[in-house]
């Protein structure tokens, strides 16, 4: 997993574990300290764009992204050892600590 900047225009938002392999997929920030993680689907589903937080450390704000990169969903405050499907084909998901970012719908972020 690598270490990339979440950005929205030209202000970064703060770093992020980048989660592409399917191990790193599955584990997000499980058992990790106060992060955040942009996990990246294989292809945009919904089936697979579902979360849980079983083994969290930390209450979750989650955001679905589409390929695009733009902000289709958001679930706040996701409390540990819980389920949030998905509502939309999503490419990205992004798992922040509650109350870290103020992403509202159809804002577009970007990495660096």
């Amino acid at each position: 997993m690598a270490l990339i900047t979440i950005k929205k225009g030209n202000k970064a938002l703060g770093k992020a574990l980048y989660c592409n392999s399917l191990l790193s997929r599955a584990s997000g920030l499980m058992f990790r300290k106060k992060q955040m993680a942009l996990i990246e689907l294989p292809f945009e589903s919904r089936t697979m764009a579902d979360i849980h937080t079983l083994f969290m450390r930390f209450t979750l704000d989650l955001y679905w992204l589409d390929s695009k990169m733009k902000v289709i969903s958001i679930k706040k405050q996701v409390k540990r050892f819980c389920y949030a499907p998905a509502e939309k084909k999503s490419k990205y998901i992004l798992e922040a600590p509650s109350g870290l970012l103020k992403l509202k719908l159809n804002d577009r972020l970007s990495t660096a």
